[in-house]
């Protein structure tokens, strides 16, 4: 039999490292697996946790153990947290709360502590932040295309007949406007949706994986749980994907080559799920 740990709290993961053990040895005692996988692991103890398995060769209590980090480094709980707090930010605000946040966590990560007393996953903190900063900027710049639009449609509705020369002629000059911005509005909105030639190594392997690993189940895995098995399928049969470099450096990134030799780096977070979702409407599609 085989089953699965989801260890999800934020307090199960600040216990020391002794207890943290300890505390897995029981749980592993009270069950009848014989193979137990441990999800939801934390950067900071992901080390730990492997070489306490390294070091019992693999079994724990009779018991085929194996780890699987979270793909953020922060716990499941964190995770959560921090997407909630990112979803209640007002949209007028968003940008400046979490360049706040940054420049705090930034701040914590220079200041010098009392070996024991560091925050906890300060730069899986720093990096998730980091990424949020990024698409909310995006989203700024495509709510700023949408005023500069309505604006200028409601300038022209509100004109009275009486006007019409005038509007007419407002009309001809934001008419230029758009067939100037036309290019870069199109180019915008079509950012992550064109073919990318370059990535076809990875696309082609997300594809093959997702066809076989979906094949005969009663529901479609979600992205994120696609990632997490294709991440754990590499990482164990690295040499049969000459493309990979590296499955996970330390920005949490795969790093691969292209069909024209060049490495290229995909994060393994939000990036890679929205990777995935392309590939499936693509494939879709065809």
């Amino acid at each position: 039999m085989e089953g699965t740990f989801l260890k999800d709290k934020i307090s199960f993961w600040a216990m020391s490292d002794d207890d943290l053990i300890e505390f897995l040895k029981v749980d592993l005692q009270i069950t009848r697996w014989d193979k137990a996988i441990i999800e939801g692991v934390p950067e900071d103890k992901f080390d730990i946790l492997n070489k306490w398995i390294e070091k019992n060769k693999g079994k724990i209590e009779g018991v085929e153990v194996s780890i699987i980090p979270t793909l953020t480094g922060l716990t499941v709980e964190e995770e959560q947290l921090f997407e909630n707090e990112y979803s209640s930010m007002l949209a007028v605000d968003r940008t400046k709360l979490i360049k706040n946040k940054i420049e705090r966590i930034q701040i914590n990560l220079a200041t010098e502590y009392i070996a024991g007393s560091e925050p906890q996953r300060e730069h899986a903190q720093l990096r998730w932040w980091e990424q949020m900063l990024q698409k909310a900027q995006e989203q700024n710049m495509a709510n700023k295309y949408r005023l500069i639009r309505e604006k200028k449609a409601t300038k022209i509705s509100t004109k009275t007949a009486k006007k019409y020369k005038k509007a007419s002629k407002q009309l001809k000059e934001i008419d230029k406007e758009l067939k100037v911005a036309q290019p870069l509005l199109e180019k915008h909105s079509h950012i992550g949706k064109g073919p990318r030639k370059h990535n076809s190594l990875l696309n082609t392997f997300i594809n093959n994986f997702d066809k076989e690993f979906s094949k005969n189940r009663k529901e479609v895995p979600t992205a994120k749980a696609l990632a997490l098995e294709m991440k754990k399928a590499i990482t164990n049969n690295l040499a049969k994907h000459s493309f990979v470099i590296e499955v996970e450096d330390g920005n949490d990134c795969i790093k691969w080559r292209d069909v024209k030799g060049n490495i290229q780096s995909s994060p393994w977070g939000d990036p890679m799920r929205c990777r995935i979702t392309r590939v499936r409407k693509e494939r879709k599609n065809k």
